[in-house]
This record gives structure tokens, C-alpha cells and sequence, in this order.
């Protein structure tokens, strides 16, 4: 078996050794970006196509490893891993730089900060889905930070709504995918929590979390804009 290869590879474990360098990894690239947030402004279509090269270069890699090792098993492999989806959102902004697309990866990706803390079925750092993993994650995580401050783009209740209103489409598709082609979308084979709950608890429980999440989120984000020097928005932001 090779370790940084197989997918016969052992998982990491919560708050094992692994896990701690990957929220170090990411802790680490977000002080830097707020502490160089003033060059982060100077510089921002540079550094936005260096992390647009990241995300492709991280998407050819995974996407790689599923065919070649997994022989593409869609179960696992369709990009309907909801950060999976957040990383696509990433890539059009990082294009585009359409502020209706950073309020859906805003909101999307807080996903990815409950997978950092509670990683599941997540490889070590030396495997080739464990890189890919740290760096989808800590782009989904980062980007909105980076539009912050670079394209001062703020979260606004419309974009919540909208993005509520697409994850219940999402979830309801996901939930009657998984059935069919064994998958574990969302995580709703392989659940991280309540295991034991039937679905008509479970569900409602999701969905209404989901919702209060993107509210906190929603709300903490709003405050600190308020808090913060009001930054101009630039006219290549698009509308």
C-alpha cells in the first residue's frame, strides 16, 4: 500500500496529530492575511490569480485521484460534497469577482470550518487527498476574507435567503441521490453526529441549524463591518 497514495490509507484522527497541522495551517494563513491586509488590498488581482492557479491545480488533483484510484466511483467522486461546491463558487469569483457568488461560497462554506473541527474521513497531510483537502478547505474558509478586504464585499441578508433557498434545493437532491448511487453526500450515510436519529428528527435538525448558522454568520459578519473602517468597493466587483 502506499501511504500518500491509496486509498486504503488510514484516517486521521479528531484532535490527533494531523489534525492540529491542518488548523495550524489554516490559523497561520489567516493571521497573515489580515496582518498584510493592507498589501492584500494593494495587490488584490494578483493575489486572486494565484490562489485561482491553487484551486484549478487542487480540483486537477483530486479529480485525478478519483479516477485513477477509485476508478471514478460516483459515490464519492461527483463534486456534490457541499464544499466541494464552495470550491467551484470559488473559482468563478476568483474569475469573475461577482459578489453573488462570494455571498453563496459565504455561506456554503461555513461547512468547512465544522470539517476542520471535526474532520471525517479525512487523510493525513502527506496524502494526496489530505493536500487536496487542506487546500480546499482553507480556500473556501479564506476566500471571503480575502473579498473583505480586498473588493469590500459585505454579507447581506438577500444573499442569506438566496443561499438558504439553493441549499434546500441542494439537500433535497442530495438526499434522494444518495440512496441510489450508495453516496454519502452531505454526509448523510456516514453521519458526524446523532447517528441513532431517524431522518424525520435528523432532517429538520439539519435544516433548521443550517439556517441559524448562516443567521449567526450572517449577523457576526455585519458587526464586524460596522466595527471596521468602511472600505470603497471597487468597481470591478460585480454587482
Amino acid at each position: 500500500m502506499i501511504s500518500w497514495w491509496s486509498e486504503e490509507a488510514e484516517y486521521i484522527q479528531v484532535f490527533g496529530l494531523h489534525h492540529f497541522i491542518y488548523i495550524g495551517l489554516m490559523v497561520t494563513a489567516l493571521v497573515i492575511l489580515l496582518i498584510k491586509r493592507e498589501q492584500v488590498r494593494e495587490n488584490a488581482d494578483k493575489i486572486a490569480n494565484v490562489i485561482l492557479v491553487v484551486s484549478i491545480l487542487q480540483q486537477v488533483l483530486l479529480y485525478s485521484w478519483y479516477v485513477f484510484e477509485t476508478g471514478f466511483n460516483v459515490s464519492e467522486s461527483l463534486p456534490l460534497h457541499i464544499c466541494r461546491i464552495a470550491s467551484l463558487l470559488g473559482i468563478y469569483f476568483l474569475i469573475t469577482k461577482n459578489k453573488i457568488a462570494l455571498d453563496l461560497l459565504f455561506y456554503m462554506g461555513l461547512f468547512a470550518y465544522g470539517s476542520f473541527l471535526y474532520p471525517q474521513r479525512v487523510y493525513p497531510v502527506y496524502h494526496v487527498i489530505g493536500i487536496s483537502f487542506v487546500i480546499n478547505h482553507m480556500v473556501t474558509i479564506l476566500l471571503p476574507y480575502f473579498g473583505y478586504i480586498a473588493y469590500g464585499w459585505r454579507p447581506k441578508w438577500k444573499g442569506l435567503l438566496r443561499t438558504y433557498a439553493i441549499f434546500l434545493a441542494y439537500f433535497l437532491f442530495v438526499y434522494f441521490l444518495n440512496p441510489i448511487i450508495d453516496g454519502n453526500y452531505f454526509y448523510l450515510k456516514y453521519r458526524p453526529f446523532f447517528k441513532e436519529w431517524p431522518d424525520y428528527l435528523y432532517i429538520p435538525a439539519v435544516l433548521f441549524v443550517t439556517f441559524i448558522g448562516f443567521v449567526i454568520a450572517f449577523i457576526v459578519a455585519r458587526s464586524i463591518g460596522k466595527a471596521s473602517n468602511k472600505v470603497e468597493l471597487p468597481s470591478n466587483l460585480s454587482r
